[in-house]
């Protein structure tokens, strides 16, 4: 192999560990984020009297007029 060729290696794996650490500390600067708010407890949310399903509220039906 050529000193250029080494070169040319030894860059695009400088390259590719630099890429690997970036995205590992954003990947776990992404995690800590997520999960540093999961030590309270979830609760569900109500609106008024709506009925929920599977955690999505939904919108009760419009009202039929009386006249």
């Amino acid at each position: 192999m050529s000193v250029a060729q080494n070169t040319g290696i030894r860059k695009a794996v400088r390259q590719l560990l630099v890429a690997v650490v970036a995205c590992t500390a954003v990947a776990g600067g992404a995690a800590f984020a997520v999960d540093s708010d999961s030590s309270a407890p979830v609760t569900p949310q109500t609106i008024a009297g709506v009925a929920e399903d599977n955690g999505w509220p939904v919108v009760p039906p419009k009202p039929t007029p009386t006249n």
